[in-house]
């Protein structure tokens, strides 16, 4: 899978690469910029966009519609990364929501690709299978525009919504122009996503980042994941919903910094808000 990518700033030295990763029917630059902007002297951050969002291409039925296949698709552009900036710079992984899921995958079957990875709002599975295929199916018949009113609200809170709109707006605007057969196809890869079993195999530090006031993401299942992995922590960010770093991205930097910085030691640290 060829995955659009994109530097923050090319001009930032190339220590070390942060590569991100969007929500599902999200755009990397519109929910990552904030953070890579407070990171610019840490790190060299890599946007990379999903299948049919952003300025991705969309989804190729050749490929088959599981996070595996996701994940193939970014460590391939670490690979592209390191090509361009040298073999042994090293690359981290940062995934919001669906591409947090594939950071899993990532430190499963790629821990000599990447560092470490923080999976931000998601979690070893995430929901259930039946209801992913359902929203599938409503979103090859009805587009992904039907999703936008339910969505914004599991995104964002209340407060966050009035106090910045035009944020908001931009962010689902972005949902809404999202390819729908390649978010339907994402839908399915969520489907068949289940770590539960795997987490033992994971050796490289992974960072649990999670909202307070997330509810799509019940913390007892992030905290699993933090207990289940080798090298876990978990960073409970007060006062945020799903959408984690658009709403705190100063917070989110901030432990990406440490992540970057200093090896992990299994820890549960609550975050203050904004």
């Amino acid at each position: 899978m060829d995955l659009n990518w994109t530097y923050y700033s090319p001009k930032t030295p190339a220590e070390r690469v942060l590569i991100v990763g969007p929500s599902l029917g999200g755009n990397a630059a519109h929910q990552w910029t904030k953070v890579a902007a407070e990171l610019i002297d840490d790190v060299r951050v890599v946007f990379v966009d999903l299948p049919g969002g952003g300025l991705g291409a969309v989804w190729d039925d050749a490929d088959s519609p599981s996070l595996d296949t996701l994940a193939a698709g970014f460590a391939q552009v670490a690979d592209e990364v390191r090509a361009d900036l040298g073999e042994d710079v090293p690359v981290y992984f940062a995934g919001l929501s669906i591409s947090g899921a594939t950071a899993l995958h990532l430190a499963r079957d790629y821990d000599k690709t990447f560092a470490a990875v923080a999976v931000v709002a998601s979690s070893a599975k995430v929901g259930e299978p039946e209801r992913w295929l359902e929203r599938a199916e409503a979103v090859d018949e009805r587009g992904t525009q039907h999703l936008v009113e339910e969505t914004t609200k599991r995104w964002f809170t209340p407060n966050f919504r009035a106090e910045h709109p035009a944020t908001v707006d931009t962010i689902m605007e972005g949902l809404a122009s999202t390819d729908d057969h390649s978010y339907a196809q994402l839908c399915r890869a969520l489907a068949e996503h289940d770590m539960r079993e795997d987490l033992g195999l994971i050796r490289i530090p992974v960072m649990m980042i999670a909202g307070e006031r997330d509810t799509s993401t019940p913390l007892a299942n992030v905290e699993a994941v933090a207990e289940g992995v080798l090298r876990g922590a978990l960073h409970v960010v007060d006062g945020a919903a799903h959408l984690v770093p658009v709403s705190h991205p100063v917070q989110v930097a901030g432990l990406l910094r440490g992540m970057v910085d200093r090896p992990l030691a299994s820890r549960v640290v609550p975050e203050s808000g904004d």
